[in-house]
């Protein structure tokens, strides 16, 4: 058994803007995630690439994640039910890996939500060490880099509050 994971970027073109958060009146979160046309094509697309690649590398069966379930012993098989697959909210897994960016850091509260010591711009003490401070996705696995954002800025704030410990 093998898996492959195909990430698709937003908001770098017009129907793919990306979703909003927002709070309900109740205070409970609400995500707004438009599913447009051209997100489903990247999605399609995707599909269609995963299994080309497993064909590839020598798989026997393949069996793309969607709601119909099926899987395909061929590659001409797995790419012309792909073609025709109905893609759809709870017909098609939609789900989120990497996320990034949301809380960018920089100087400007006007541009970025934390100041660049990850502290937030209007809530003194509140602090963000994550993924969210990217201005975007970087379109790789940021783990690495994350890491060494996450470090630095909790080694300053050790250092800050007067601890002389470090974070490893």
């Amino acid at each position: 058994m093998q898996v492959l994971l195909a990430l698709l970027r937003d908001g770098f073109h017009p129907e793919s803007c990306g979703g909003i958060v927002r709070l309900r009146d109740d205070g409970s979160p609400e995500l707004d995630y438009p599913l447009t046309s051209y997100v489903w094509d990247g999605a399609r697309r995707a599909l269609a690439s995963m299994a080309e690649i497993q064909f590839a590398a020598g798989a026997t069966r393949v069996m793309p994640v969607h709601g119909d379930g099926a899987s395909f012993g061929t590659w001409p098989a797995a790419r012309a039910a792909i073609e025709s697959f109905d893609l759809a909210p709870l017909r098609t897994r939609v789900v989120s890996a990497h996320v990034m960016g949301g809380c960018p850091l920089g100087p400007e509260p006007r541009r970025a939500v934390v100041d660049p010591r990850g502290r937030h711009h209007h809530l003194g003490n509140v602090y963000v060490m994550d993924g969210s401070l990217f201005p975007t996705s970087v379109g790789a696995n940021p783990q690495l880099s994350i890491f060494a954002i996450a470090a630095r800025l909790a080694d300053a704030l050790a250092r800050t509050l007067g601890t002389s410990s470090r974070v490893t």
